[in-house]
Order: C-alpha cells, then sequence, then structure tokens
C-alpha cells in the first residue's frame, strides 16, 4: 500500500520500549511521525529525533499540552504508562488522550494494551491484578467507543526483552548468574512477542487502516515454557541458563515484582494467555521466535549475562 507522506502519525510512548519501537518501524518506512515527549533534550529524544522524527514537548497528565501535540494528527499510536505505586494514572492519562483526540478530529487510533485484559469473568485472586485488568479494559472501551473512524487495539504477551536491561533488573533479577526463577511451573506454557512484533503490527494497521478496524489482536510470536525458555537462551549465548520454580515467597524475597509474582499465578490458572497462537499469524505479518530473537540479541545479552 502506498505511503501517505502527508499524514502525520502521533506516536505517545516514542522514546520508551514499545513506542520507541514502533516509532522507529514507521519512520524506516516513510511514514512522517511526531514523538511526544516530556524532555525533549533527553538521549532517547535526541536518538529518534536522529532517524527522522518531530519532537514536540508535552505531558498525558497535561491536557493542553495534548491538544497542542494533535494538531494536524491523523493518526496515533497510543501506549499508556502503568505506574505500578499509583494505578488511577494510566486511565486518567487515557482519557486526556482520547478526548484531546477527538477534539483535534483525529482519525484512527493504534493503541496497544496487554492480552487478558479482555477476557471475563475476571480472575479476582488480587484486587492489584484485578484493577489492573479493569484499567486496561476500560482504557481499550474508551478508544472503541471514541467515535473514531479506525481504532486497532493490539494484546501482546510476555515481551521478550524482558530478559535485557532494563526490564531484566525487576523480571529476571538472576539472570547474570545464569538463573531464571519464578512460580511458574518449569512445562507451563508462555507466550512471548518482541517489541518490534508489536511495532510490526501498529505499521500494518497504520497502512490498511480498513482491514484492522474493530479488530483486538492477541499478539505472540512464539510459545514456550520457563524451562524452554532457558534452554534456548543457553544454546544462542552459549552459556548454562537454568529455570527455578519457586515459591511466591521466595520470587519475592529475590527481587521480582510484586504485581509479576501475581501475573505468573494467573498464567497458572489460564495457561498460554487463554488464546491460540494461530490467531496471530492469521494477519500475515511478519514475526520473530524467541530463538531468533535471542541470537539477533547476543550483543545486548553481553551486559546480562556475559559474553
Amino acid at each position: 500500500m502506498a505511503i501517505d507522506e502527508s499524514r502525520t502519525i502521533l506516536v505517545v510512548g516514542g522514546t520508551g520500549t514499545q513506542g520507541g519501537r514502533v516509532a522507529r518501524e514507521l519512520l524506516k518506512h516513510g511514514h512522517r511521525v511526531r514523538v511526544l515527549t516530556r524532555s525533549p533534550e533527553s538521549a532517547a529524544a535526541k536518538a529518534i529525533a536522529a532517524q527522522g522524527a518531530e519532537l514536540i514537548r508535552g505531558d498525558m497528565a497535561d491536557a493542553a499540552s495534548l491538544e497542542a501535540a494533535m494538531e494536524n494528527v491523523s493518526a496515533i499510536f497510543s501506549v499508556q504508562y502503568a505506574d505500578p505505586y499509583d494505578q488511577t494514572v494510566e486511565p486518567r492519562n487515557a482519557a486526556n488522550m482520547v478526548q484531546a483526540a477527538r477534539k483535534a478530529g483525529v482519525g484512527q487510533v493504534v493503541h496497544t494494551s496487554v492480552a487478558g485484559s479482555n477476557l471475563f469473568p475476571r480472575w479476582d485472586k488480587y484486587p492489584y491484578l484485578t484493577q489492573t485488568w479493569e484499567n486496561k479494559y476500560a482504557i481499550e472501551e474508551l478508544i472503541r467507543q471514541g467515535g473514531f473512524r479506525y481504532w486497532t487495539i493490539l494484546h501482546p504477551c510476555w515481551f521478550m526483552e524482558n530478559f535485557l536491561p532494563p526490564l531484566a533488573a525487576f523480571m529476571a533479577p538472576e539472570l547474570n548468574g545464569g538463573v531464571l526463577f519464578g512460580t511458574l511451573k518449569g512445562d507451563t506454557p508462555l507466550k512471548l512477542n518482541s517489541g518490534e512484533d508489536t511495532a510490526r503490527f501498529a505499521r500494518a494497521a497504520f497502512e490498511d487502516p480498513a482491514k484492522f478496524h474493530g479488530q483486538d489482536i492477541n499478539i505472540a510470536s512464539d510459545e514456550l515454557s520457563m524451562t524452554e525458555i532457558a534452554q534456548t537462551l543457553s544454546r544462542a549465548l552459549n552459556k548454562k541458563v537454568i529455570f527455578e520454580s519457586v515459591s511466591a515467597e521466595e520470587t519475592r524475597k529475590r527481587g521480582m515484582l510484586e504485581g509479576t509474582v501475581y501475573f505468573m499465578e494467573w498464567l497458572e490458572s489460564v495457561p498460554g494467555y487463554g488464546f491460540d497462537i494461530q490467531e496471530t499469524k492469521q494477519y500475515g505479518v511478519e514475526l520473530i521466535s524467541f530463538s531468533e530473537w535471542a541470537e539477533a540479541s547476543k550483543e545486548r545479552f553481553v551486559s546480562s549475562i556475559g559474553g
């Protein structure tokens, strides 16, 4: 499909993990990209600007700054910051974005949420986890009901980048010693996707809005147990990596975030996030397996688990 070079896509979170990958993917394929950032002077902002993005200062908590950022914008990529210590931040910021986008006449929103947010009834063992999903779903509903000509909701799974810095510091805190651990059983299936997978889906939706309109898309490019993940890393990095299944109490003591401990328990109750990986493959978007990703990420692992 031909690229409309006059069309500006605003990337929210364009200096972060997901938004940054989407911005780079769009730029690489000739799209005009504007990145919303609170700190245009930051290294991450300057790096994306060097690749051709327009930077605009703004804050999701400041509705007025969002209105200025959306001037002459035809589409938005939305990823919302979830504050683990204040669950009111994410839905409040998203509401500001939707309100500003409607006021600006934005025609398309591609929003990334999380796999499992649209599964009901809720698994209500932990109020924190229940509220997290309720927030995600409420934001999705704001977009679905926002009056946009086109909307798409992406539902990524366990990010492969969780095994790399900076995320590994609290998602895999002992990987530098060759150990993965958690409450998951060693053979529990875990669906994975890379940030690049999410970026490719976002670009596909921007390039063919009608095809992807009204779609809730679960994104997964591979499905492995934590034992298999450890084995894959061992082969790719030529360094022994093992997985240890331990109690929730031990997992917390060893540095895992409380919310991740809850989430691992949920994954035992809803193996594989509750969907078939063929759902993702039916869209024809290029995906990368975990072994391919690990091989391609060797250099980035050097600082975390050695060469």
